[in-house]
């Protein structure tokens, strides 16, 4: 599924529950809210669980998983942007050029929907329990060539193709919670809230690559060398879940109110395993491990490169030392519209 899919699915449903609030704003008769009337407003008081739907709209950074793209960026640029500067410099080429119609996304935001119930002790008090899905996933195909003009006047042309290439995160949040209400004249309700819980995450890498070498002269074109592969990691965990923050509730009618809530998610977590493959034209590899970050150093006549990448791997011969364990953390700022129903 590309990125596009997902934002227009995303932003779909939001639409659609901003439509349905706006619907019951446009056709509601005002003296049918319940805070016009005090007896409805002691009947609601009686009642005692409440039902919320909720979606919206986050931003975060999970630094070591968006570590992929930085990664895959400074490959490229080392083995092909630099290495080429260094032929031109040294007059081992005549110039190079370079076309890439996509780039590598990092993931940035995400779009939580919920649901909670809640039970009133009072006026005052509720607890809750509730349950929050977060995805976030930037998936699409790249593009990108290489030409170089030789000094015999040949050209060498390299092109890869990313198809897909994928990096996504996934987070499942149960928690209870515990809020504290007051009202204001009888129809808006201010609300502060606290709620927690375990976080179960699972996160996703995937490169699926094709390249070709071409050599091109003044009549003739020479596929010289092709190959392709694939390099996935999966992880999956468990971590923690806060959430904090303060919303306003105001009444449609007699039992239905639209809320706008805005807070702070802590969701981090921290013990992530998984498994991992990869494919290299016949040849396949398997394995399973713990994730980390690990560094890895890459000299080359043109310069040296130092890299950190999240990684499940860790064979015996590799020259990369582990930094530390991978954190996925998907805390940030979250704002969210939804609907309460109290019964």
């Amino acid at each position: 599924m590309k990125i596009a899919n997902i934002k227009n699915k995303s932003h779909g449903f939001i639409n659609r529950l901003m439509g349905l609030f706006l619907l019951l704003f446009l056709t509601m008769n005002p003296r049918a809210v319940w805070a016009d009337n005090s007896n409805d407003v002691e009947i609601i008081r009686r009642k005692k669980f409440q039902i919320e739907l909720y979606g919206g709209y986050t931003t975060f950074n999970p630094s070591d998983l968006n570590l992929f793209i930085s990664y895959d960026n400074g490959i490229q640029t080392f083995s092909y942007d630099t290495y080429l500067d260094y032929l031109q410099i040294n007059n081992q080429i005549q110039s190079w050029t370079k076309t890439q119609d996509k780039e590598r996304q990092m993931i940035k935001k995400a779009f939580p929907f919920g649901a909670r119930l809640k039970y009133h002790l009072n006026q005052t008090i509720a607890v809750s329990l509730g349950f929050t899905y977060l995805t976030s996933r930037n998936g699409s195909d790249i593009e990108l060539q290489y030409t170089r003009n030789e000094l015999s006047n040949e050209q060498y042309v390299e092109e890869l193709v990313y198809s897909p290439y994928l990096l996504s995160a996934k987070a499942y949040v149960p928690s209870l919670g515990i809020h504290i209400m007051k009202e204001i004249k009888n129809t808006v309700t201010v609300e502060g809230y606290l709620t927690g819980g375990p976080m179960f995450i699972e996160c996703h890498y995937m490169s699926d690559w094709s390249y070709e070498w071409w050599m091109q002269g003044t009549d003739y074109t020479w596929l010289t060398f092709q190959s392709s592969g694939t390099l996935e990691e999966k992880g999956s965990g468990t971590g923690i879940a806060l959430d904090v923050g303060g919303r306003l509730v105001y009444p449609l009618f007699k039992s239905l109110g639209i809320f706008l809530e805005a807070g702070y998610a802590y969701q981090v977590a921290k013990n992530i395993s998984g498994g991992g493959r990869e494919v290299k034209d016949d040849s396949t590899e398997s394995w399973e491990g713990r994730w980390g970050i690990k560094r890895e150093t890459i000299s080359a006549p043109w310069g040296d490169l130092v890299l950190d990448l999240p990684a499940n791997y860790w064979p015996n011969n590799s020259n990369a030392e582990k930094l530390r364990d991978f954190e996925l953390d998907l805390s940030g700022l979250q704002l969210r519209l939804g609907l309460s129903f109290r019964f």
